[in-house]
């Protein structure tokens, strides 16, 4: 099978560090109770999601002796694009499998041509048998007959971070891409002087053809209309941080008005905080970053910071609960397991999973890494 051998790696060697630390997921949630719901959380507050893991337990009583031997029970994950993003949900998934006894494997498209290289990674693992599969779409359309073929040969779909909604999938588990847009356009608002300092503002991305990208985009946009900000371009790097870089350096010079940058992915964030820093325009050019991964934390903890707020998902369970989601649906079948997550689901159909998002700021950034520590992780 073609796959991402680093993500691949690197789960193993998570796997190991995970078993010498002894992680006992369960009560670090016990101890730190708050709502999954999404949230801007005040200083000193619970960043623990407990609806999350209340989750967990419901599939694993539901699914407990229902099966004679886990390790026959193969599932895989398979991301967007290779990230210091995704080592959070690596984590997750691997606890998840030593919990379960269940093997897993976590693979990522190529770099270049990302959208042929998942489509191929998908037809391997239908091919293969696998019993059930998570992915994040590059592009929701490209993977609809694979998914329903799939499917169709009794393999579990599972979609998560970014939708293939037409593709007959049964489960969507991720943020509310639409209501994490309008957290990112609030953000900026208030970085704005609640919008009185506002104009351009600049959006960068990975994929603008993924599912997640437009619905953020949707949410930024509906969140300024009546305001005085306007997103006013996305530029695009295909998933290259390096790319990413040029287009914030570019940005800078070609709308020298602009008034914020927000980051939809999550690599795109650091790559503009370091171009705002080298441009010397920290605090002239506001900027919002999806998700905390470690160069994010880097710079809010800056002084200055170029960072005045970012959304961050929680990614550790996308690997942690999907697991969990697709060895039940594996085991019970997948009418029984969504019939234990109805309590949980959300959206007109009620076959989505919203896992919320906090937005973290200079100021609540120590109560949140002190949350993912509890985790065991450093970033998501």
């Amino acid at each position: 099978m073609k796959s991402g051998k680093f993500l691949t790696v690197l789960a193993i060697l998570l796997a190991i560090v995970i078993v010498a630390q002894g992680a006992n997921v369960g009560q670090v949630q016990a101890q730190n109770p708050t709502p999954a719901a999404t949230t801007a959380a005040a200083g000193g507050s619970s960043f623990v999601p407990t609806d999350l893991r209340k989750m967990v337990d419901d599939l694993t009583a539901a699914t407990k002796g229902k099966v004679d031997d886990p390790s026959k029970v193969r599932l895989a994950i398979v991301v967007n694009v290779l990230s210091p993003f995704w080592t959070a949900a690596a984590i997750g998934e691997q606890r998840a499998s030593s919990e379960l006894g269940a093997p897993v494997v976590f693979e990522a498209p190529d770099k270049n041509n990302s959208i042929a290289s998942q489509q191929s990674l998908l037809e391997s693992l239908v091919t293969d048998q696998y019993s059930g599969v998570a992915f994040s779409a590059v592009d929701p359309a490209s993977v609809v007959n694979v998914v329903k073929k799939g499917m169709a040969g009794k393999v579990n779909f599972v979609l998560m971070d970014s939708d293939s909604p037409n593709s007959g999938r049964p489960l969507y588990i991720g943020l509310n891409n639409y209501n994490g847009g309008v957290l990112a356009a609030k953000a900026m608002l208030t970085a704005l002087d609640n919008g009185n300092k506002c104009g351009k503002v600049i959006g960068f991305v990975g994929f603008i053809t993924a599912q997640n990208a437009i619905d953020r985009i949707q949410g930024i946009k509906d969140t300024f209309k009546g305001t005085k900000c306007t997103l006013d371009q996305v530029l695009v790097d295909n998933g290259d941080p390096s790319k990413a870089l040029s287009n914030a350096e570019t940005a800078i010079t070609t709308y020298p008005d602009a008034a914020g940058f927000i980051g939809l992915y999550s690599y795109n964030g650091p790559a503009i905080g370091q171009a705002l820093t080298t441009a010397g325009k920290i605090g002239q050019i506001k900027l919002v970053s999806f998700d905390l991964e470690p160069g994010t934390l880097k710079q809010l903890q800056a002084k200055p910071s170029p960072v005045s707020a970012a959304i961050g998902q929680r990614v550790y369970y996308y690997g942690y609960l999907t697991t969990y989601i697709l060895y039940s649906m594996s085991t019970i079948g997948q009418d029984a397991t969504m019939k234990v997550l109805a309590p949980y689901l959300s959206g007109d159909k009620k076959d989505s999973i919203d896992t919320g998002a906090d937005v973290v700021t200079a100021d609540t950034l120590p109560a949140y890494q002190k949350y993912l520590s509890d985790l065991g992780i450093k970033s998501q």
